[in-house]
């Protein structure tokens, strides 16, 4: 099931024509009787098919906080960006009612409307959508081609049991100030340790002196997070050569 949902999404992806706009526009789709929003930036009049992000916000925030933040950083690499709500915004992210099937709604949506390359598709999340962001690596490890995150790690024995659906070894990056007031360094050094442990290829990168907010980040943070993922391209799968290399691809 989840093959078919691939393949068609790199076909929608290499069918499109060029991006149009260049401000992040809000946008909504029905799900499961429920309307939802989620806020676009993509780049205006790009040529080719580019990476896109899919940005999760921490609870209590919203899509176009994490799309604004990201907003320069995007303009500069030609980066597209999608920034999902979530269901419940003061309850956090949920698996029932935000996880894969939810987000490949969005994205079904978004490839029907811009160029997006298939190979690079990637995670990032901040605090609750950081968790949410590892939990969604590990069960789509052959779509999302990264995982990073921010202020957000497994603190609980029973969350490293999702390893256990990564078809693929995704890589990881988490970043968190060593000052963070809710997930704590021996949450960092497990969540490191269980990866590892289990073949993925896993990044931490201590902030000193930052604290849990997304706003205490370094200036060039969101830089350094596109350094890491746009090393990091879906593997070239055979299965998929018409579509990965096919001409609008190039």
């Amino acid at each position: 099931m989840f093959k078919s949902f691939l393949t068609a999404l790199v076909i929608l992806f290499a069918a499109q024509p060029a991006l149009a706009g260049g401000d992040i526009a809000k946008e909504t789709l029905t799900f499961r009787s429920h309307d939802r929003t989620y806020y676009v930036y993509a780049p205006p009049a790009a040529s080719a098919p580019v990476p896109l992000i899919v940005l999760l916000h921490g609870t209590g925030g919203n899509g176009l906080f994490m799309a604004s933040r990201w907003h320069d950083v995007a303009v500069k690499e030609g980066i597209a960006l999608v920034a999902p709500d979530s269901l419940h915004s003061q309850v956090g992210w949920g698996i029932d009612v935000d996880g894969p099937d939810y987000i490949r709604a969005v994205l079904t949506k978004v490839a029907a409307e811009h160029p997006i390359d298939a190979r690079r598709i990637y995670l990032f999340g901040q605090s609750g959508g950081a968790v949410h962001a590892l939990r969604l690596g590990m069960l789509e490890s052959e779509f999302f081609a990264a995982v990073a995150v921010h202020a957000g790690t497994w603190r609980h024995t029973a969350e490293y049991g999702v390893t256990d659906f990564a078809k693929r070894k995704i890589p990881v990056s988490i970043s968190i100030g060593d000052k963070d007031e809710y997930f704590p360094m021996d949450s960092v050094r497990n969540t490191k340790q269980v990866l590892a442990d289990r073949g993925f290829p896993i990044e931490v990168n201590i902030l000193g002196g930052r604290v849990h907010s997304y706003m205490d980040v370094p200036d060039d943070f969101n830089a350094g997070v596109w350094e890491f993922l746009k090393r990091n391209p879906l593997p070239y799968d055979p299965k998929y050569v018409d579509y990965y290399y096919s001409a609008p691809m190039r």
